[in-house]
């Protein structure tokens, strides 16, 4: 909208606005908004001084405007064109409805696009439709009655009312109200009812003004009541939120008040019955209520305000704009900035949090290895973050609960397996960053702080360890096993090695991740893990470091049976039949979803990459040498076959 500025700017577009000369109307702040980008000449009628107490105006304390270019009622834009021959010639005229029923004639003597705003079509629809025929562009606020007007005239926008940063602002002041509203009250009507409601609670500040003495009151207000009239998404809605105040709002059906700002997040919802209710609930909650009016008033800074409008309006009408902003096209544009409520409740509670925790499972002291659960804690005593150990013994459990290292842990009467331990130790774990270890592992803060950088700067990272593999699904083998020190740079695999890994734990618990129980005792929990977040649209990585130790199956390699679930199983057997498992589960997954791609490796993606890096540093023999087994293991892929033949030509 900037560049729109400027081009009106440059090519000093002149728009006349006309309207019923008072301060109390919609047409105000659209001049307002109008005079910062072009030049905007005004012409109309004043409002008759006997209005302002026939109307009971008195209190709105706002004079009588007079326009650029004074008229009467019954205008003639032809005569009055002619009558003002040093008057810029209009490039727009945009009539705003504002009162008495005043509306220009003659308006094609302008020889000029011509538009006009509708604001009360919800009160004054089939008037409001007979208007619309004559004139070239129609905006209308009630975004419920857009198709009724496109059938008399197609060039019908709809174009909501907004706020006045300037004018509806927020005051430094205390708030001395409970509730506040600011409006007219009809006898007889719903409105006085609720207000009267409000009333006898005691609750209540009630007035009528204008302008800054109106904001001020919004401003003096814990809360701020507003009541629709026929369904009507109204100035005021938009005016309390710029204010800073929370916003207490009945629905208004098909307004799209729903699509833009969202109940209990931006401002607060009430039915009829539960008006006491619902007040008394965020009268008595006071951050809650004060992050709802901080949030609103963003929303509504980023992406209603008159100058908002203004510019939209002018970009249909003077640059081709196909139509003005839809709903989800506001609400993406009102949430700039922002974060979802969630994630800003979360990170306020993460502010106390530690920034990671260690979970460990342990069986027994690791006699295969030369690292133990008692090297871990020690290695550990220079890692900052919190230590959750769950012991898959009691005996080992009672030896080393009380270590000086360890934060929590849990002690489980019998071994309940790696999976079901990991979930054990992830549901204790407040860290933002969880990493999973092997009581077997030997680890250094370098390795921690490289691995936990990757899990926050890789594209869609969910977890992230220092050793990890392509493999083939089918056949649950390794296309090829990335060891310590075997490569050089961070890269996206099919699965990371389960020894000692990182995950987010905010990215694991919202797209519904877990260790898969039906493993237990041990393998495959990795291969499964990684497809789940494949699934979630999630990513798996491994970054360079060497900074760890870790020999295989520093438990396994010692016992002839493992002991779980008060059962034991030869681990050969474990294998087989997780493995029939894991086969199982996946492929009725990728079926039922009719997603194949799941079980696809990234294997065929990595060496694609690396045969065209081959080819570009000029090693053609390496480059022939992967591009054969690539084409052995992908015969019929036209991108592999492809590449193979201009590997093979060069």
């Amino acid at each position: 909208m900037t560049l729109l500025r400027n081009k009106l700017i440059n090519n000093t577009k002149t728009v006349w606005l006309s309207y019923v000369g008072y301060s109390v109307t919609t047409a105000v702040y659209i001049e307002r908004a109008l005079r910062k980008i072009c030049r905007t000449v005004t012409v109309g009628p004043p409002l008759p001084g006997e209005f302002i107490e026939k109307w009971q105006l008195q209190n709105m304390k706002q004079p009588i405007l007079h326009h650029d270019i004074e008229t009467d009622f019954e205008t003639d834009m032809g005569e009055v064109l002619s009558l003002n021959p040093d008057i810029p010639r209009p490039d727009l005229f945009l009539w705003i409805e504002s009162a008495l029923g005043y509306i220009p004639g003659n308006i094609a003597a302008l020889e000029c696009p011509t538009c006009c705003y509708l604001i009360d079509s919800h009160l004054q629809l089939e008037r409001h439709l007979k208007q619309a025929v004559d004139f070239d562009y129609v905006f209308i606020v009630h975004r419920a009655y857009l198709e009724e007007f496109r059938k008399v005239n197609p060039r019908t926008y709809w174009l909501p009312v907004g706020c006045d940063v300037e004018v509806h602002r927020q005051w430094a002041v205390e708030k001395i109200h409970r509730i506040g509203f600011v409006g007219a009250v009809i006898p007889g009507s719903r409105r006085e009812k609720l207000v009267n409601r409000l009333l006898a609670a005691g609750a209540l500040h009630y007035e009528r003004c204008y302008g800054d003495e109106m904001s001020r009151v919004f401003s003096e207000s814990r809360i701020v009541f507003n009541n629709a009239a026929n369904h009507d998404l109204n100035m005021r809605f938009f005016e309390v939120l710029s204010t800073g105040a929370m916003l207490l709002s009945d629905a208004t059906l098909g307004s799209g008040q729903t699509e833009l700002f969202r109940d209990g997040e931006d401002y607060a919802c009430y039915q009829d019955g539960n008006l006491l209710e619902t007040a008394r609930f965020y009268l008595e909650n006071e951050e809650l209520r004060e992050r709802i009016a901080a949030r609103g008033q963003r929303l509504v800074h980023n992406a209603h305000t008159y100058r908002h409008r203004v510019e939209d309006l002018m970009a249909v009408v003077c640059e081709g704009k196909p139509d003005t902003f839809s709903l989800a096209e506001l609400r993406e544009r009102s949430l700039i900035g922002l974060t979802a409520p969630l994630e800003e409740m979360q990170s306020r509670i993460e502010i106390n949090l530690p920034a990671r925790s260690f979970v460990i499972p342990v069986l027994d002291y690791s006699p295969a290895s030369e690292y133990n659960i008692l090297t871990l804690l020690n290695d550990l005593e220079s890692i900052d973050g919190e230590v959750i150990v769950v012991f898959n013994g009691a005996d080992i459990g009672e030896e080393l609960k009380w270590h000086p290292r360890i934060t929590r842990h849990a002690i489980m009467k019998q071994n309940v397996g790696v999976a079901r331990g990991w979930n054990v130790g992830f549901d204790m774990a407040e860290g933002k960053s969880v990493f999973i270890v092997n009581a077997d592992a030997h680890i250094s803060s370098n390795a921690v702080v490289s691995i936990e950088q990757g899990l926050y700067t890789l594209p869609g990272a969910v977890c992230v360890g220092p050793q990890g593999a392509f493999f083939n699904f089918s056949l649950c083998t390794d296309h090829c096993y990335f060891d310590k020190g075997s490569f050089n740079q961070a890269m996206e695999v099919d699965a990371v090695s389960g020894f000692f890994f990182a995950v987010n734990r905010r990215l694991f618990s919202e797209n519904g991740l877990h260790f898969e129980p039906a493993y237990t005792p041990c393998y495959f929990e990795e291969w499964d893990l990684a497809l789940q977040a494949k699934r979630a649209g999630l990513k798996c990585y491994i970054v360079p470091t060497e900074a760890y130790d870790h020999h295989w199956s520093g438990t396994i390699r010692a016992l002839r049976t493992i002991p779980y679930l008060g059962r034991e199983e030869e681990a050969g057997a474990v294998l087989k039949r997780n493995r029939q498992l894991f086969l199982a589960k996946w492929r009725a997954i990728a079926r039922k979803e009719h997603k194949p791609e799941l079980l696809e490796s990234g294997w065929k993606r990595y060496l694609l990459a690396t045969v065209r890096e081959f080819m570009a540093t000029g090693r053609q023999t390496e480059a022939l040498e992967k591009m054969q087994s690539l084409f052995e293991l992908y015969p019929h892929d036209f991108e592999v076959v492809s590449l193979y033949k201009f590997v093979s030509l060069v």
